[in-house]
């Protein structure tokens, strides 16, 4: 997918998303270094529970999560390159699921099928609104 805004400016948008992850779910500020290697244990509105690890955290190049839970392993990867005249970023977007069973497994290459338009479109619509906060 291609921005029209600086890298630096959307990589900083999803760190300070990071942040402020962190410190709803620790109670804590997150630390002023670096997040890559920092691990907390991450609960949703729903009751599910996990331990998320920043896996990557490259200043303007890439930012990358590992989450597990009970059931699942899920791995999301942010990659970003200024466009040639360094207006634009170019951000490559991957996610990988591995479920702890087959029938874990099963579900969620039915879920990628029958959600994953849903999924890209939300993160479409995410990144856009990251992006469109560059003017504000």
């Amino acid at each position: 997918m291609n921005f029209e805004r600086p890298v630096d400016y959307l990589y900083q948008q999803l760190i300070d998303s990071a942040r402020a992850d962190i410190q709803q779910q620790t109670g804590r500020p997150a630390p002023r270094q670096s997040l890559q290697g920092y691990e907390y244990a991450k609960q949703w509105s729903n009751g599910l529970t996990g331990n998320l690890k920043i896996t990557h955290a490259q200043p303007g190049v890439r930012y990358a999560y590992e989450l597990e839970t009970p059931r699942d392993h899920y791995g999301v990867d942010y990659q970003f390159a200024p466009d040639t005249d360094g207006h634009q970023t170019v951000l490559e977007y991957a996610e990988t699921f591995l479920g702890k069973d087959k029938k874990t497994n099963a579900n969620n290459k039915l879920g990628v099928l029958f959600l994953g338009w849903f999924r890209k479109r939300r993160f479409k619509k995410m990144m856009n609104q990251m992006a469109a906060s560059y003017n504000q």
